[in-house]
């Protein structure tokens, strides 16, 4: 009679886990690059992103037998699609929690230029309503405010990030935190299922 390989199992288990907190540690520093004040951030913490699944993967495939090879890839590319997604809700989700309201004022709309599709977009310039501290800019708004008009924000206490509005998680955070999940399991069950011994 053969025995269910449930050592192999708990193997790729806490080998899939371990690579999961590690991308995540790496997604972390990722997203906190993505949410600075300029393109060039966001452009670097993406771009680090897809690096962010390395580490945890090779931490994965040190203990996967030959014949999952290709178990493997499909892990790889679960892993980056999940770190992209993940630096993207870096920001919204710290700003819903630590982000502190904050009445801001427009002081100057600019036609800013998206450097990936070259459209202009207006960027709106805003200052806190009560000392007239500079905050950045905001973009992607519901509303086309004109300077001198209050908008409500979020700015960040510990200066990690570019402001942002009021309610930062919405919609497209709610998506991208669903695709997630469903990469961040299926990488888990194909860890696991990647450390299984051949039949």
């Amino acid at each position: 009679m053969r025995h269910y390989p449930w050592r192999a199992l708990l193997k790729g288990i806490w080998r899939t886990l371990l690579a999961l907190i590690v991308t995540t540690a790496f997604v972390i520093v990722c997203g906190i690059l993505a949410g600075g004040p300029s393109f060039k951030w966001l452009a670097a913490g993406l771009i680090l992103s897809l690096f962010a699944a390395v580490p945890g993967y090779l931490l994965y495939r040190l203990g996967a037998p030959d014949h999952s090879a290709g178990n493997r890839v499909v892990m790889l590319l679960a892993l980056i699609a999940g770190s992209v997604l993940g630096t993207l809700l870096v920001l919204p989700v710290y700003m819903s929690r630590e982000g502190v309201p904050t009445d801001a004022q427009v002081t100057q709309v600019v036609r800013a230029i998206s450097k990936v599709s070259e459209q202009r977009f207006p960027a709106y310039q805003v200052a806190d309503r009560t000392t007239g501290e500079n905050l950045g800019r905001l973009r992607f708004l519901n509303s086309e405010p004109k300077v001198g008009d209050v908008v409500r924000v979020r700015k960040d206490p510990r200066g990690w990030f570019n402001v942002t509005v009021a309610d930062p998680t919405g919609l497209f955070t709610k998506l991208a935190a669903l695709i997630v999940a469903v990469l961040g399991l299926s990488a888990f069950f194909l860890g696991a299922g990647g450390h299984m011994p051949e039949d």
